[in-house]
């Protein structure tokens, strides 16, 4: 814009003339200048007095800003001491203090890429932004910016999970004051704040590899510190409010806390809302969670490294030493002792009722105190109480069976002393050496892998079990039985998962603590028990991320083997399990004769209160008709029956009698083939010392380094075809393994400037993979 002045007349002008700075005439008269000017004295002091007035009210309106901001503020002592008045403060023990607060600036990962680039959608899911000055109160995230044309951060995604979930956000403006003042009355930390979303919150599973490990490599990629907090910015839409929980994440925080927006999102008394007096500020934010996790509908992949990483931070942080474990017990028995005063203690006096567990989809309503005071192996003081039955982290480690431990003898059982003499051993196998194992079903033989036989006690259940554990003891192996439908929490999880070489665990949300597992020495294996009318692929994008090698099992109908697997794998019916589940489908009415029933396109067209209308007709109808509730009761045993309900589902052709069929197959207790399992982990045996002999030719490899060697290790079994099985490998494998978008040796700690950019030495390892090789089917049935 071009700037104006007076100048002086010339002679053969008009009274004057309004030129440019540059000297070029623009045509507006001196005389309509001179006509809007007082002409008298007395409009020059009027024109005066009403500008000074002006000013003075300007003024008093900016000093009762200031006199606002002071509001709260410590008084300094005469060494400079600041006296925090009560009132101003709250649980994080930060205070309300004057600063002055700049205008924020930021950089984003995609401002060296082109404008159609930015534009990309893949581009748009990934972006995240470093933001320098940040605040955050109870209406949410804000920057200040001033001036006229002022320019928001752009939009970013804070989820790491499918497209529809995504959330794209941006934090909202506000302008500092008049006259550009750049006080203000907030808390503050010198330190940054990361802001994200996490998709399904309360699920392990999700929590865990759409929320956690994505915020951890945000994290560790831009460089947080123990002071760092977190920003819940947004909630999953998908779950009521009263689902919205999260886990255990002070191991990774020393002062910082977790800001929600939401009382009912405070889970953990690492979850707070954000102070009420007054805005808390950040020196520096980091936006978004650069849409990067294991499963395909992420734009990025976490280095592997990031997963070891994380699974080390927690170990150090509960179990490094013997004492470190010892004090998480004691903190933990302290909890259970005072219940949720000692909840409301650690988070300003807020219950926090809920406790999620790992493998149902609901919750339960515990004093379970989160994440700072877990659950301590301590029976003697819970019977005293006589809460033996209470669903604790207590009861999560207590009820665990150890078989072999001690020593590999034939009478199995749990070992007395297995307790008190792994307590505080990161890796416990590292005290059965070679040189010293005692292996008394197979004399002279080698240590035996540990086995992990993972229970559900409700859905999913393994029909038999205690017969695997027994099994499996009597060929030699180690073998752990756990149950994680006690409140088990990211301590416990890990540490019984800490020495777990191989996994059989029902389909469903446990096999994610699959994590926790050694990464190497051998190459851990996850076997997951499926029906054979229901199964899924997430968990083998996990587990490929991971570098474990993962099979799918079942016996059942249209699955058997032969013979003999369909005598060990007698179909099981479960009619309290399907009549639960039809409580839960009030769509799904039995019964009807076929004029009643609507079809899904029918259902479709027509209003939520129409649709009432007819099922409350429709159960009326099945109530007063005895021939109907006789009808009901033999489409339900044929809808959980051994044969595919075909005909049946066809005659109610809608999308919940469809969902209700699904649900059902995926919950059903299973049975898994043990004389086969057996036989199969009996081959890992064989393959761990292969490992041991492969591993020693690597040593002398001086180009690879630690990292390297265990990826070549787990490589080869991709290459064998013996890494994922039995079907539906070949694209899980090319993303997480063969490809550049490989989790394998990409750049995170060692150079955070090539972050995601695979290692030349990566590289070579994974050279010469073929789809051959990728598509060959591995399956514990030879």
């Amino acid at each position: 814009m071009a700037s104006y002045q007076l100048l002086p007349l010339t002679a053969g002008e008009e009274q004057g003339g309004v030129q440019s700075s540059h000297g070029k005439p623009v045509g507006k008269p001196a005389r309509y200048l001179a006509s809007v000017l007082p002409a008298t004295r007395t409009r020059r002091r009027i024109v005066l007095i009403g500008l000074i007035l002006s000013t003075g009210l300007l003024l008093l309106i900016s000093l009762g800003q200031s006199v606002d901001l002071t509001l709260g503020r410590g008084e300094s002592d005469s060494k400079g001491n600041t006296n925090v008045p009560p009132e101003a403060q709250w649980t994080a023990k930060t205070f309300v203090q004057d600063f002055e607060l700049p205008e924020a600036t930021w950089t984003c990962t995609d401002d060296g890429l082109s404008k159609n680039e930015q534009e990309s959608k893949s581009n748009k899911r990934s972006r995240q932004c470093i933001v320098e000055n940040f605040c955050v109160d109870r209406k949410g995230g804000f920057i200040r910016k001033d001036g006229i044309f002022r320019k928001n951060v752009p939009k970013v995604n804070l989820m790491s999970s499918d497209e529809e979930s995504d959330q794209i956000w941006q934090p909202r403006m506000e302008r500092s004051s008049w006259f550009g003042s750049k006080t203000i009355r907030a808390h503050y930390v010198n330190d940054t704040v990361f802001v994200h979303s996490f998709y399904s919150p309360y699920h392990f599973s999700h929590w865990l590899f759409n929320g956690m490990t994505p915020l951890y490599s945000t994290m560790k990629r831009f460089g947080h510190t123990k002071d760092s907090w977190t920003f819940r910015a947004g909630r999953f839409w998908a779950d009521p409010i009263e689902r919205q929980g999260t886990w255990e994440m002070d191991h990774f925080f020393q002062t910082g806390r977790e800001l929600v927006l939401h009382e009912e999102e405070i889970s953990t008394p690492f979850q707070t809302l954000p102070p009420k007096e007054a805005p808390i500020c950040f020196r520096r934010a980091v936006i978004g969670l650069g849409s990067q996790c294991a499963l395909s509908y992420c734009e990025k992949n976490i280095p592997t490294e990031l997963y070891k990483s994380f699974r080390k931070e927690i170990a150090d942080y509960y179990w490094k030493t013997p004492l470190t474990w010892q004090r998480h017990l004691e903190n933990a028995q302290y909890a259970i002792d005072h219940g949720l005063d000692h909840q409301e203690h650690e988070n300003g006096g807020h219950k926090m009722k809920k406790r999620w567990i790992h493998d149902s989809e609901d919750f339960e309503e515990t004093q379970e105190p989160g994440n700072r005071s877990s659950i301590a192996s301590m029976p003697e003081k819970r019977q005293e109480k006589g809460s033996d039955d209470a669903t604790t982290q207590l009861k999560c480690l207590e009820i665990a069976r150890y078989y072999n431990f001690e020593r590999a003898v034939p009478g199995h059982g749990q070992e007395q002393g297995e307790v008190s003499s792994r307590v505080g051993q990161s890796y416990p196998d590292l005290v059965d050496l070679e040189a010293t194992y005692e292996n008394t079903v197979t004399p002279g033989g080698k240590r035996q892998l540990v086995v992990g036989i993972l229970q559900r006690e409700s859905s999913r259940r393994l029909l038999n079990a205690d017969e695997m554990a027994e099994k499996l003891a009597e060929a030699g192996f180690r073998v752990k039985w756990m149950s994680f439908d006690h409140g088990c929490g990211i301590a416990e999880t890990a540490y019984l998962l800490r020495d777990v070489n191989v996994l059989i665990s029902p389909h469903g949300n446990g096999l994610g603590a699959s994590i926790f597992m050694p990464s190497h020495d051998p190459v851990p294996s996850v076997i997951s028990v499926d029906t054979s009318r229901y199964w899924e692929n997430w968990f083998k994008f996990t587990a490929t991320a991971l570098g474990q090698r993962f099979v799918q099992t079942w016996c059942g109908p249209s699955q058997y083997a032969d013979e003999e697997t369909k005598d060990r794998c007698p179909y099981y019916k479960d009619p309290v399990g399907a009549a639960k589940l039809l409580e839960s489908k009030p769509e799904v009415i039995l019964g009807l004769p076929k004029d009643m029933i609507k079809s899904y396109n029918e259902l479709q067209k027509m209003s939520g209160d129409q649709k009432r209308k007819l099922f409350k007709k429709q159960r009326d109808y099945v109530n007063s008709h005895p021939e109907a509730q006789k009808l009901a009761k033999e489409e339900l045993d044929i809808l959980i029956g051994p044969e595919h309900p075909g005909d049946l589902l066809e005659k109610y052709n809608t999308w919940d009698s469809w969902v209700f069929q699904s649900e059902y197959w995926k919950a059903s207790p299973r049975w898994i083939d043990v004389p086969r399992t057996v036989e199969f982990i009996q081959k890992l045996q064989t393959e761990k010392e292969e490992e041991m002999v492969a591993e020693d030719t690597m040593k002398h490899n001086v180009t690879l380094g630690t990292s390297q060697r265990s990826y070549g290790l787990y490589i080869e079994y991709v290459r064998k075809g013996k890494a994922c099985g039995p079907s539906a490998c070949k694209d899980i494998l090319e993303r997480n393994v063969a490809n550049t978008t490989s989790a394998f040796g990409t750049h995170s700690l060692d150079d955070t400037g090539l972050w995601g950019q695979p290692t030349s030495e990566s590289e070579a390892l994974r050279s010469g993979i073929t789809t051959e090789m990728m598509e060959q089917g591995w399956t514990i049935n030879g």
